[in-house]
C-alpha cells in the first residue's frame, strides 16, 4: 500500500499545482480538494487500513473518470498537467487494486 500512497501523494501535489497555474477560479480551488483528500488516504495506507485502501481506489477510479472528462472538455487546466494526474491516478489504482487482490499491506 506504500507505493500506492507515493502516487497519491504525487496525485495530491499535481492537483495543488492545478490549483496555483488556475488561481482563484471555482475549479483552482476546487483542486485543493482532492489534493487534501489524498493526502489524508496517504497517511491511512502508511498504517495498512484496508478500507482507506478501497476508499481511495473508488476515489481514484472517480478522479479518472473526472479528470478524462476536463480532457475531452475545454478546460482552465493545461493539458499536459491532466495527463499527469491522470497517470498518478492510474498508478495509485494499480496499486491499490494489487495490494487488496494480494492482501499485502506494503
Amino acid at each position: 500500500m506504500t507505493k500506492a500512497g507515493k502516487f497519491l501523494l504525487v496525485s495530491a501535489l499535481l492537483h495543488v499545482i492545478g490549483s496555483v497555474l488556475t488561481g482563484a477560479t471555482p475549479l483552482g480551488l476546487f483542486l485543493l480538494f482532492p489534493a487534501t483528500l489524498y493526502t489524508a488516504f496517504y497517511f491511512g495506507l502508511r498504517r495498512g487500513l484496508v478500507w482507506v485502501a478501497w476508499l481511495a481506489l473508488l476515489c481514484m477510479l472517480g478522479g479518472m473518470a473526472g479528470t478524462l472528462l476536463e480532457l475531452l472538455n475545454q478546460s482552465p487546466i493545461e493539458t499536459w498537467l491532466l495527463w499527469a494526474i491522470m497517470a498518478a491516478d492510474l498508478g495509485a489504482a494499480v496499486f491499490l487494486v494489487h495490494s487488496l487482490w494480494t492482501g499485502k499491506k506494503s
